[in-house]
């Protein structure tokens, strides 16, 4: 065995046993002080660190196998050249380059189109040191993993070219197949390059058969331009003492596959004593393919992560207006895309207006507008994806006018959503074509950033609707309440202040005085609003001062996402005003009803003085007959008793013609209440029998045959039946003794709440022209009248709920129509007006 396949083996040993896997060598080139401490504290004791200037770097090939990782500082001059020189003597030492947030896209678009540059780099933003260690740790620990199966595999090569052709043929043969089916590529070649041995495995990676490998050389394996470093792989193995270190190359198997193999040389002797070269060839298509994708998931991941960690801090330490963060936003975005627009635009049907940017360019400056179909941001509009354009010449966004008018070359926009609807775009441009296309971390970063400047623009205007609600609650003429579930007061408006008398801090904090338990109206208020819904009351209380007032109220319960009530509100309408002008309309009305009532009264004197004179002259007569007989000594027992019986009947008939005149002109408060409406309308017409005697008039009463009941004060009632009848007279006094005269009331039911009384007349009736003028107030048609009758009869019947009407008017006759509410089994009750 050589000397360089026994020290591969030892050190295989060695790697196998774990010696010299203890420390793991990491280097820093040009890192600040504060970084270095930092890096250091959160690695372990087997990683050594050694700090260097970039002049001081070592670059000898002996001095590179023994480092792990090496990490380039922000202060290095050109981290590029500094990569290439690493690489160009070993392309597996990994590196990770620190570098300003800003720089760093740039940065990776240099090193992807430099040459000499391996796959091992990782560049790594200064902002972001709490994973750096890690992915030192990491890529150190790669780093001696694939050395240890490197010189594994290579003393293994070692042994079957080298030791096989000592044994015996038998033995040989033995070793032979299983170095046929090893499972890594080996050939031997001569120092010139033609191949004397290869396996099977590596003829598969080359896509060579059986036979074709003989008298083949090996540059024919390869691309022609690689051939200067195969060259150069071949001298060091066969000349130097040391192994030379690995080469990766890149192989075009097919027209578009590529395929990556590494290839380590080493230096073996054939029995004639030749210098010749081992090639140990492994395919790592997927190894490079997975670091690739590994370093740029790394990368993004981190870079998603400086993101957010921006976004956050933007968002929450700026306290500043909204327009400042977005500002803050748009910078960020510059600094994380590489272009150097930016802005927030808001779309109004073909219009886009720039609402902020960040630019040097005064067409893109805040308040600008333009037609949206000559914008980009038309399409991100229409796409619920970011729309991302790393180049518009040479492709189909060349013809887009706003290349033209713009000359955007590269550009990167997603639409804003505020509520349900497109508020209008947030977009990144440059007059200069993107380097490298859009990243999909870039895309989420540009979504993230979207969607926080949608939720604030949503809070900015929720925030700015409820400060209009707020403001009008505060303004508003009505009175406002708020309470938590149990009543307890938690915010008053000025306008429930001034009207109570209550200052804030006095309301805030007690209970709602129409919340109060002992309020009989309490039990329903709280039904409706376990119920869900509104309860309205008018409220009567006192203020602070004592002075009366009334409130219309209506108590709504407010709700959470579940439906639970957490919160009742209360608004309340002033009506003192209204509730005082009530009451003195009702006291006027019911003046005015009493003098109308008089006025009646006047009207049928002659008439109630008949009525009286009857029972008065019977009396006298039966007293003077008893006198007579008394005194003539002709008087019995049996006659004085029938004379007296009689003098007290004829007594009672008066005192209850009194007793009706007295009730229906005294002033007493209103009494709705249980009432005949036959009994009411035979004691009106009883009123005036002397008057339709008189007059040869004749009345029909037609009543139903069962006792309808209504609700309402019979006195009133009679009023109006007196004055419908009264009128009816009047209208029969002029008409000619051959014509029949006759009133007719009708009682009858109209539907199942109300009984409906028509009086029918066969009088002059009214003229057309003068019937929307009946029930005004002073109208009459009468020469001698009031014209109050008709409009005091009307309120009357209004008051009850009901209505008073002229059905309809000729020469024939007249018929006048109104309607009560029936009793409906209500409790007794009165009511005052």
């Amino acid at each position: 065995m050589s000397v360089s396949s026994a020290k591969a083996v030892i050190n295989m040993n060695r790697r196998a046993d774990g010696e010299g896997d203890d420390l793991s060598r990491v280097v820093f080139v040009n890192v600040d002080r504060s970084v270095a401490k930092h890096i250091s504290q959160h690695l372990t004791k087997r990683h050594r660190i050694e700090s260097f200037d970039d002049s001081k770097f070592p670059n000898s090939s002996s001095q590179l196998k023994t480092i792990d990782a090496v990490l380039l500082g922000s202060d290095v001059k050109e981290p590029v050249n500094a990569v290439q020189r690493i690489h160009s003597v070993d392309k597996r030492v990994p590196i990770i380059i620190l570098s300003g947030a800003a720089q760093c896209a740039r940065l990776r678009q240099d090193l992807m189109f430099s040459p000499f540059v391996g796959h091992e780099i990782i560049v790594w933003p200064t902002t972001d040191m709490d994973g750096l260690s890690d992915v030192l740790i990491d890529a150190a620990q790669r780093r001696k993993q694939r050395l240890l199966y490197q010189d594994a595999a290579m003393a293994n090569a070692h042994v079957q070219l080298e030791v096989l052709p000592l044994l015996h043929p038998e033995t040989a043969e033995y070793i032979e197949g299983l170095f046929d089916h090893e499972p890594i590529g080996v050939l031997a070649t001569t120092s010139g390059g033609k191949i004397l041995k290869i396996n099977r495995q590596a003829r598969q990676i080359f896509g060579i058969s059986d036979q074709a490998h003989r008298e083949t050389s090996l540059y024919k394996l390869f691309p022609k331009s690689e051939k200067s470093r195969l060259e150069s792989l071949l001298t060091q193995a066969v000349d130097a003492n040391d192994q030379p270190r690995p080469e990766l190359f890149e192989l075009q198997t097919t027209k578009d596959k590529v395929s990556f193999v590494e290839v380590t040389a080493a230096p073996f002797s054939r029995p004639t004593q030749d210098r010749c070269a081992m090639l140990v060839v492994q395919e790592v298509t997927l190894r490079v393919q997975s670091e690739r994708q590994r370093t740029e998931a790394v990368v993004e991941l981190r870079l998603i992560a400086n993101a957010l960690r921006t976004l956050h801090s933007i968002s929450t330490g700026n306290t500043g207006a909204l327009n400042d963060k977005i500002r803050d936003f748009l910078h960020l975005g510059c600094e994380q895309f590489g272009l150097p627009i930016a802005m927030l635009s808001q779309v109004e049907g073909d219009k886009l207006s720039i609402v902020a940017s960040v630019s040097d360019n005064k067409r893109f400056l805040p308040g600008a507008t333009f037609r949206l179909e000559n914008t980009f941001c038309k399409t991100t509009v229409q796409s619920s994806e970011p729309v991302a354009v790393e180049r518009t010449s040479g492709t189909a966004w060349h013809d887009h006018p706003s290349y033209g008018e713009c000359g955007i070359e590269s550009y990167l926009g997603v639409r804003i959503i505020v509520g349900e609807s497109v508020f209008g775009t947030l977009c990144f441009m440059s007059d200069a074509p993107h380097r490298m296309p859009f990243s999909s971390a870039e895309r989420e970063i540009l979504k993230l950033m979207s969607r926080w400047i949608s939720g604030e623009l949503q809070r900015e205007r929720a925030e700015a609707h409820m400060r209009k609600l707020s403001s009008a609650i505060e303004q508003t003429a009505d009175s406002v309440i708020i309470t938590d579930r149990t009543g307890i007061v938690e915010y008053a408006n000025p306008s429930y202040q001034f009207l109570t008398g209550y200052s804030r801090d006095e309301i805030v904090g007690s209970t709602a005085g129409f919340l109060q338990p002992e309020d009989p109206s309490s039990e329903e208020l709280w039904t409706a609003i376990n119920n869900g819904t509104d309860y309205r009351f008018l409220l009567s209380s006192k203020t602070k001062s004592g002075d009366l007032y009334h409130e219309q109220m209506t108590i709504s319960p407010l709700k959470d996402d579940v439906g639970e009530t957490t919160h009742l509100i209360a608004t309340g309408q002033n009506v003192t005003a209204l509730v005082e002008a009530k009451e003195r309309d009702r006291k006027r009305q019911a003046e005015l009803t009493h003098v109308a009532r008089l006025s009646t009264l006047g009207g049928m004197v002659s008439g109630l003085a008949h009525e009286l004179n009857q029972p008065l002259c019977a009396i006298m007569t039966y007293a003077q007959t008893c006198l007579r007989k008394m005194r003539a000594g002709e008087a019995e027992l049996d006659d004085l008793q029938h004379g007296l019986t009689q003098i007290v009947r004829q007594a009672e008939r008066a005192d209850e013609i009194f007793s009706r005149i007295r009730d229906f002109s005294r002033k007493r408060q209103i009494r709705k209440q249980r009432a005949n409406i036959r009994e009411i309308v035979e004691i009106s017409v009883g009123f005036i029998q002397t008057e339709l005697k008189e007059n040869n008039i004749s009345v029909e009463l037609k009543f139903p045959k069962k006792n309808q009941l209504v609700f309402a004060d019979s006195i009133q009632i009679q009023q109006v039946l007196i004055n419908l009848v009264r009128n009816s007279i009047d209208a029969l006094a002029s008409v000619e003794s051959s014509r029949k005269k006759k009133i007719s009331i009708k009682v009858s039911l109209e539907g199942r709440n109300f009984t409906k009384l028509t009086i029918t007349d066969t009088g002059h009736g009214c003229p057309v022209e003068k019937f929307h003028r009946l029930f005004e107030p002073f109208y009459t048609t009468k020469e001698a009248g009031l014209g109050v009758g008709l409009s005091i009869s009307q309120s009357i019947v209004d008051g009850h709920g009901g209505k008073l009407w002229l059905a309809s008017s000729s020469p024939k006759g007249s018929t006048f129509c109104l309607t009560l509410p029936n009793w409906n089994n209500r409790q007794d009750a009165t009511d005052t007006d």
